[in-house]
């Protein structure tokens, strides 16, 4: 999909799949250490890669839509935690 398909898809002011983070990715939490560092690729709206910020990782978010990324500084601007996007 092109850049422009995954704007139009994240254009709604609702986070498309939420702003909890996948199951797995929660499964995993014991392998997750406060300074870590974690890059999440495709990260859509900020979802996962917020989350793994509230647990003290230092993360970089990276999608190809400017939308949804757009998104993923406001989640983390409202849960009150640093995330690097790209």
């Amino acid at each position: 999909m092109q850049a422009s398909n995954w704007d139009n898809h994240f254009t709604s002011s609702e986070y498309v799949f939420g702003v909890d983070p996948d199951p797995f990715l929660v499964a995993q939490e014991n392998r997750l250490l406060p300074g870590m560092r974690a890059l999440s690729v495709g990260d859509g709206e900020g979802r996962n890669g917020v989350w793994m910020a509230t647990k003290g990782l230092d993360v970089l978010s990276v999608d190809i839509s400017s939308v949804a990324l757009k998104k993923a500084r406001e989640l983390a601007w409202q849960r009150r935690v640093p995330l690097g996007v790209v």
